[in-house]
């Protein structure tokens, strides 16, 4: 399973959706009415996870009427908030594969490695740019163990890429699972794909322009929406960007805003 962790006093970019995974800074005065006093508290923002009103409690009508903030406010938010997640952490069967699909069909780089034998682990960070400015992945490997149950929580990350088919094309070509062939969202012209990396993780590929940072979204799934969303706001200082419920689905999704 995924693993978000708190930055230091430095930004958190989002692991979770927007292009650069920013959001908008809270208010002092907002802080104070969360947190009490404790204005000063560092946590990951910059986050595409949408949160309810302040004051919303976590399920009912007025959760459920959290208002949403416009494209223009989540820009200006982000020239105020610096900051940004860090990193997701996984295990992985079989580090070398891993960093081989990651390199070779994702077009990410491998940033660092540390080998810790007396903890019987080996870590590798991977990424589309530095930590210090990026969010990236961080694998890791413990001594002996192959295969991993990733669960139901864990949903997808999502990858932007220029060329949707031609991705599926070398993954196909590297041996790789594609789960979902290149196509259309169902009733909207975003073209994606699903694959899955050799541990059985699964990526959205969603086909947009250049941007600088192509990991664009986590996918996870909980159990109260309006609970998670009062949890993140409140916890981190988020706000709800988009919100959608897909009845024929029996699911309500919160949307990575479009950059």
């Amino acid at each position: 399973m995924a693993r978000l962790l708190s930055p230091l006093p430095i930004a958190t970019a989002a692991a979770v959706f927007p292009s650069r995974f920013r959001i908008p800074a809270v208010s002092v005065a907002r802080r104070q009415a969360l947190f009490g006093g404790r204005v000063g508290l560092r946590v990951p923002a910059r986050l595409s996870t949408r949160g309810v009103s302040a004051g919303a409690e976590a399920s009912g009508p007025a959760a459920r009427a959290a208002t949403v903030i416009s494209p223009e406010e989540a820009v200006e938010w982000v020239k105020k908030d610096r900051r940004r997640l860090l990193h997701v952490v996984y295990r992985v069967g079989d580090l070398d594969k891993t960093i081989k699909f990651y390199t070779e069909c994702l077009g990410m780089k491998l940033l660092r490695r540390r080998d810790i034998p007396e903890e019987r682990y080996t870590n590798a960070f991977l990424g589309y740019g530095p930590e210090d400015s990026h969010f990236v992945v961080e694998l890791t490997y413990n001594y002996g163990v192959e295969s991993y149950d990733i669960g139901s929580g864990f949903g997808h990350f999502g990858i932007a890429v220029e060329d949707v088919e031609k991705t599926v094309e070398l993954i196909k070509a590297k041996g790789g699972t594609v789960t979902r062939e290149p196509g259309p969202v169902k009733g909207g012209k975003s073209v994606i794909a699903f694959i899955e990396d050799p541990d059985g993780y699964k990526f959205e590929l969603i086909e947009r322009g250049p941007t600088p940072e192509p990991l664009c979204q986590v996918m996870l799934r909980v159990g109260d929406l309006d609970r998670a969303i009062s949890f993140y706001e409140k916890a981190f200082g988020m706000e709800l960007l988009r919100r959608k419920d897909n009845p024929q689905y029996k699911v309500r999704t919160l949307l990575k805003p479009v950059p």
